[in-house]
C-alpha cells in the first residue's frame, strides 16, 4: 500500500474547473508537501466554457471566456521540516457580456439615455488573481504533522466593463494559512485540514463611463479574500485501490469586491472631470464543494483515477449580473504514468452546470434586463509532470 500512496498522492487533475461562490479558480494544493525528499512539478490545463446566455433582446452569446492555467511547485526536506513554494492562478473572472455580438443592436445613444432595452446586462471582465504560496510542514512523528505558511495574492491590470461603466484594478495582499494532518502510510491514509484566514486587499482602482474614456482614481476600493476551510482525505480500501476526496468551504458572504461611485470622472464630451460614475460591487455567496474519487493501480507504471464533484448553487434565479450558473456537477477521469523519478498525469473533466435566469431591475419606464442560461457545460484537459530528487 505504500507504493499506491506514493502513486496517488498528488491531486487528480490540473484541469478541474472551479465554480465556487466567488472568483476562485484553483485551490492551494499541498499534496507535494507529503513527498519524501525533494520534489518539483509543473502543470497546465485548458478550460473550455460552453456557457451561452440569451438576453432580453433575444441575443445569444458565449458569456464566459475560455481559460488556460499553469501551476508550478517545488519542495525540499530538511530533517523533520518540509518547505515548499507554489505558484498558481487562484482566482479569475473572465466574461464577455459587453461584446458587440452579445448586444448587436445596443448603441452608444441608447446607453447615454439609460435605455438598456437592447443591451446586455452581463459584464465583460478580464480579472486574474495569481498566488505565490510559501508553505512549511513539521513532522511531529510518523503520523502527525502541522503546516503553516503565507499565500500572496496579486491582481494586476484587471478590467471590468459593465453596461454603465468601466473599471481598472490592481493590488496584492498576503493571507496566512495553517493546517494539520494525520497519516498512516501502511494503509495510505491521510486526513488534512487546511484553513486560510479572511484577508482584506486594498485595491488601486480607477473608473470611467466607458472603456475608451480615461479612468480616474477611486479611493477606498477593496477586495476581500475569503476564509476557506478544506478537508482533504485519502485511504486505501483494497489492494492497489485508493479512495480520496475533499470538502471545501469558502465564506464568500463577507468577501466581496467593492469599488465606490465617484462624481469627478472624465466627461466623454467635454473632457472635464465632472462625470458621475456608478459604483460596482459583487454579491458572492458562501458555498461548499464536495468531491470523491477512486484511484486504481493497474501495474507498476500506470494508475487510473475517476472522481465526482458537486457544488450547490444559489437558486434558479438571481439578480447578480456576474452569475452564470446554478451549481455544478463534475465527472473526471485521469491516468498517471510513472517512470523512475518522473510522473506524468493527464486528466479530462466534464462539468454540467445548473440553469439560471438573471433578472436585473431597471427604473421605469425601462423593462428589467435579463440573461437566461440553459443546457451549458464546461470541459477541461490537464497535464502535470512531476520529478522526485
Amino acid at each position: 500500500m505504500r507504493n499506491l500512496f506514493k502513486a496517488m498522492i498528488i491531486g487528480l487533475f490540473a484541469a478541474t474547473p472551479a465554480f465556487s461562490g466567488g472568483w476562485e479558480a484553483s485551490r492551494l494544493d499541498t499534496s507535494m508537501m507529503y513527498n519524501d525528499d525533494g520534489y518539483a512539478e509543473v502543470g497546465t490545463s485548458s478550460i473550455t466554457y460552453d456557457i451561452n446566455g440569451t438576453t432580453q433582446a433575444a441575443a445569444t452569446h458565449k458569456m464566459a471566456k475560455n481559460q488556460s492555467r499553469t501551476a508550478i511547485g517545488v519542495k525540499t526536506q530538511i530533517g523533520d521540516f518540509d518547505v515548499g513554494l507554489s505558484n498558481y492562478m487562484s482566482g479569475a473572472i473572465q466574461l464577455d457580456g459587453q461584446a458587440t455580438t452579445a448586444q448587436p443592436n445596443c448603441t452608444a445613444v441608447d446607453k447615454a439615455l439609460l435605455n438598456f432595452t437592447l443591451c446586455s446586462v452581463v459584464p465583460s471582465a478580464d480579472v486574474e488573481a495569481k498566488s505565490l504560496a510559501l508553505m512549511g510542514r513539521y513532522r511531529i512523528n510518523d503520523n502527525m504533522s502541522v503546516l503553516g505558511g503565507v499565500n500572496r495574492y496579486s491582481v494586476s491590470g484587471a478590467t471590468v466593463t459593465t453596461m454603465a461603466a468601466h473599471y481598472a484594478v490592481s493590488g496584492d495582499e498576503i493571507a496566512p494559512v495553517v493546517g494539520a494532518a494525520y497519516e498512516n502510510k501502511e494503509i495510505a491514509l491521510r486526513v488534512e485540514l487546511l484553513v486560510q484566514a479572511e484577508t482584506d486587499m486594498a485595491l488601486t482602482a480607477g473608473s470611467s463611463v466607458a472603456s475608451a474614456v480615461p479612468t480616474v482614481t477611486v479611493p477606498n476600493s477593496k477586495m476581500v479574500i475569503p476564509q476557506t476551510m478544506t478537508l482533504n482525505f485519502q485511504s486505501g480500501i483494497a489492494e492497489d485501490t485508493l479512495l480520496f476526496g475533499s470538502i471545501h468551504k469558502a465564506d464568500w458572504d463577507t468577501a466581496q469586491i467593492t469599488i465606490p461611485a465617484i462624481t469627478n470622472g472624465i466627461n466623454p464630451t467635454t473632457g472635464a472631470a465632472n462625470q458621475a460614475v456608478s459604483a460596482v460591487s459583487s454579491s458572492f455567496s458562501t458555498k461548499t464543494a464536495y468531491s470523491v474519487g477512486v484511484g486504481r493501480k493497474i501495474n507498476e507504471s500506470f494508475s487510473a483515477l475517476g472522481s465526482y464533484s458537486t457544488e450547490a448553487g444559489g437558486g434558479a434565479t438571481s439578480a447578480d449580473p456576474f452569475t452564470l450558473t446554478d451549481g455544478s456537477q463534475t465527472l473526471g477521469l485521469g491516468v498517471r504514468y510513472t517512470k523512475d523519478n518522473m510522473t506524468i498525469t493527464g486528466g479530462y473533466s466534464y462539468t454540467k452546470v445548473g440553469d439560471v435566469t438573471v433578472t436585473f431591475p431597471m427604473t421605469a419606464p425601462h423593462p428589467s434586463m435579463t440573461a437566461t442560461y440553459a443546457s451549458n457545460k464546461v470541459t477541461g484537459l490537464g497535464l502535470k509532470i512531476g520529478f522526485s530528487f
